[in-house]
This record gives structure tokens, C-alpha cells and sequence, in this order.
């Protein structure tokens, strides 16, 4: 079972308890943009953590449920983990937290039809904002890298005013503006 089946028979779940959700983190950003592969899908669940996974694991039947709680380093939102049995992928469940910039992208998600099933997916400049904001903190090349599609593809279609705002906020404008320039130097 591929990355894609295993997360759109998450969706599926999801949606069938009519649980308020959103793809965010690298399968937003591949959506945004370019695909690169990833071996996680994560989503935010504005729903009880604990109960969703057990639930998850017990209707796909192929997904272990990590039973440690964890949590976001950048946010401090709680997480937990579930495994599948025969593939190295991970699909993490983050909380809505009371983080802003959290509650704010929520608000914004975007509803749509990913690999045939409808869901709820972090809008581009949201994505783009988090990416940034991880990669600020946690200096990951694959979240700058990710940034770079999403800003090249989607281009002047992003609400830069929007993501300025935020990236003021978390001190992530001068990295924005940086990945900005390479772009626009590259695109000619």
C-alpha cells in the first residue's frame, strides 16, 4: 500500500466521522507545488486525539497506533503517531492548538478533492508560513526546499501580505525574503 493509499483511507475515516481536519506539512506542499516524496502525512485534527487514533488504527486495520503522546517542537502541540505495518510511513495526528498562526490556517484550509477523495488542505500560504517557521527553528533544508516550490509555482497568486505578517511575527520574513530573491534570480 503506497504513501497516498494509506493517507486517503485516513481521509476516509476522518470524513466518515465527520471530524474537522486539515493535510498539512510536506502533502500540502506537494499539492501547492512539485511533488517530492515523504514518508509522513500530517494532519491536524480538531478532535480528541486519543479516541481518533485508537479509532483509525481499528478501522484501516494496517495502522499501529504509538501509544507515547508527543508533541510539535516549534508549537509545543500535542501529537501522536500512527504506523503503518508494512510500509516506513507515519501518519501524525497534531491537535488544534490555541497557537494563532494555528487556529488561523485552520480557519483558512481550503476543501478539495485530493486523490479522489474530498478533504480539508492548508492553504499555500499557510503552508508556506509553517514551512517557513519550522525551518527557522529547526534549519530542515527539505522545509526551505519546500518553500522554493511552492513560492515558484505559485508565484504572485500568494497573499504576500498575509505571510509577511506572519513571518514578522516568527521571525522568519528575512529567510522569506531570501528564498523570495533566489526564486525571482532563477525564474529571470
Amino acid at each position: 500500500m503506497s504513501a497516498d493509499e494509506i493517507t486517503r483511507r485516513v481521509v476516509q475515516v476522518l470524513n466518515g466521522r465527520q471530524l474537522p481536519h486539515m493535510i498539512v506539512g510536506s502533502l500540502s506542499t506537494n499539492f501547492h507545488s512539485t511533488v517530492r516524496s515523504t514518508k509522513d502525512a500530517d494532519i491536524v485534527l480538531q478532535a480528541d486525539l486519543g479516541k481518533t487514533g485508537h479509532l483509525i488504527a481499528r478501522e484501516t486495520g494496517f495502522l499501529r497506533l504509538d501509544p507515547q503522546l508527543g508533541f510539535e517542537s516549534v508549537t509545543g502541540t500535542s501529537k501522536i503517531l500512527l504506523r503503518a505495518e508494512t510500509e516506513d510511513f507515519v501518519v501524525e495526528l497534531f491537535g488544534l492548538s490555541d497557537d494563532p498562526h494555528d487556529q488561523m490556517r485552520f480557519q483558512r484550509r481550503r476543501f478539495i478533492d485530493w486523490n479522489g477523495v474530498p478533504t480539508w488542505i492548508a492553504s499555500a500560504e499557510d503552508a508556506v508560513i509553517t514551512k517557513l517557521r519550522w525551518a527557522q527553528n529547526a534549519g530542515r533544508e527539505k522545509d526551505i526546499a519546500d518553500v522554493r516550490n511552492v513560492v515558484a509555482v505559485k508565484g504572485d497568486t500568494l497573499d504576500f501580505t498575509y505571510v509577511e505578517q506572519w513571518c514578522d511575527q516568527h521571525g522568519s520574513r528575512a529567510l522569506l525574503d531570501k528564498i523570495r530573491a533566489e526564486v525571482r534570480s532563477k525564474l529571470g
